[in-house]
Parts: structure tokens; sequence; C-alpha cells
């Protein structure tokens, strides 16, 4: 069959085949992409803390700091926290987090993990109501300070209802992600010393926290090619990260857009040159 006699070469066809051959294989990637992301979470168990080549892993162990850090609520040490301000008597919620390499540790062995890397699924480990007239600590009000709207809120006279939830110093936590031999040998943080303002009340504290100067056993970070990585201090409920069945899809749409685009083109040149203008 002449696909030139049943497809006339447009410009915006032409451009639209085009378009089709080029999103065909980034569609195809993400798609192989999620589909071995989803068989790997539907296989997944918790595991002993040891190398998992590219394959993802679920390990647990208890948390010990690299560098300190303290909890803007509780005041407690912790690798990571995110504070939520909510506007009371407006449906206004904003986020500010923090976070910090930290180690995880079972059974004597010892793996760091990023803090820049996957999603942090956390528990509420504090919570406080400030009105407009209350004042802050300098810590409190520099984290509010990275959210205009919520300082707006305060500001105009508005309450906020905040939620901390800390990954605290210590605390159990489940890692899912790659686990891997240190590809260089990892320089610990040292022991320092903050001046830190805890809770709302406005004291200053010192406080000297130990933290991991030895270098790991292990790393922790996405498995690629599943760019996937979840910490949590509970176990996870990994059906609520379960990857969408449409993103599935684009391992068969990727190469049908490609190949549609394809047989376009090549039925324009076809044409084209039966009509002596290629």
């Amino acid at each position: 069959m002449n696909l030139a006699l049943w497809l006339l070469p447009t410009p915006g066809g032409l451009a639209l085949a085009a378009l089709a051959v080029i999103v065909g294989a980034p569609l195809f990637s993400d798609g192989l992409r999620a589909l071995r992301l989803r068989r790997q979470l539907a296989g997944l168990r918790p595991g002993a803390l040891e190398p998992s080549s590219s394959r993802l892993a679920q390990v647990c162990g208890r948390v010990a700091l690299e560098s300190p850090l303290f909890a803007p609520i509780s005041g407690v040490p912790c690798a990571g926290f995110a504070l939520e301000a909510h506007a009371v008597g407006l449906p206004l919620t904003r986020v500010v987090d923090e976070r910090r390499a930290f180690r995880l540790v079972a059974d004597g062995v010892s793996a760091h993990v990023p803090e820049d890397k996957g999603a942090w699924d956390l528990g509420m480990t504090g919570e406080c109501e400030i009105t407009a007239n209350e004042s802050l600590s300098s810590g409190l009000t520099a984290l509010l300070e990275r959210s205009p709207e919520a300082l707006w809120w305060r500001r105009s006279g508005g309450t906020l209802h905040l939620i901390e939830r800390a990954l605290r110093s210590d605390a159990e936590c489940h890692v899912v992600g790659r686990v891997r031999r240190p590809r260089a040998q990892y320089v610990g943080a040292q022991l320092e010393q903050e001046m830190l303002r805890t809770g709302t009340d406005g004291d200053i504290a010192f406080v000297a926290t130990p933290v991991v100067a030895a270098a790991p056993d292990l790393w922790i970070d996405e498995g690629d090619p599943s760019d996937f990585m979840l910490v949590s201090d509970r176990a996870p409920d990994l059906r609520r990260f379960a990857v969408p069945l449409y993103r599935v899809a684009g391992v068969l749409i990727g190469p049908a857009l490609g190949l549609a685009g394809m047989l376009y083109l090549a039925s324009a040149a076809d044409y084209l040159r039966s009509v002596g203008r290629f």
C-alpha cells in the first residue's frame, strides 16, 4: 500500500509528526522506569542493612546524627524536620523544611543517608498556636520568614497553627532506596556547638550534640534507574507511593507515537518524491 495516496502531507501534519517522534522516546523511557519501579515496590520486603546492587531495598535502623540540628517546636535533636504553618480561619497551609544527612545504624552497620534525595514521610512531633502579638524565638521567626504568606497572615492579626514533623535522633527509621558501598572515603562531620532558640519562649540554649565522625560502611541513595527513595519514621505503606498506571502506559504509547510520526514523515517523503519536489 502506498501511504502517499492516503496521507497527503501538510505543514501542520509534518510538525505534529516530528513532535510525535521527539516525544515518543522520553515517554517510553519514563514508562519503562515507572514499570520497573512498580514491580520493585510490589515485591519489596524489609531486609538487612547490606548492599543491594541496583535494586531497591527496604531497611530499618536507628538515626545517628552527622551534624547538629534541633526541631523548632519540641527542641529535640533531629536529622531534619518539616514545619507546617496553617492559617487559622483561612484555607492556607505552607511548609518549611530543613534536612541534614544522617546515619542509619543497625546491627553494628552504618549507612549514610543524604539529605537531598527522595521524600521524607514523618509523623507529628509537636504543635502549637501563635497569635499576632506573641513573641517568637529568632529561629522560629527565621523559619516563618521563608513563608511570606504565613508571615503576612500573622502580621494581619491572624493566628497560625504550627505542626512539627521531625526525624528525631536515635528514633527508629525506615529507608527505601539503593544500598551500596561508598565510592570514596567519607569524611564525617565534627562535633560542633550551636546557639539555638528552642520552642517559642525565646530562651537561648547552648547545646553540644554528639555526631558521628567515622566513615560509613554503606551509602543509601535513589536506585537508578528507579529514581525512588523514601525516609520514614515508621514502617511505610508503600501502596501510598505506587506508580500510577498512566505513567506505565508510556511503554506502549511512546513507541506508538514514534512509529506513527515516522510513518507520516516517510509518507510525506514518498509524496514529495512522486510529484518531483524531493
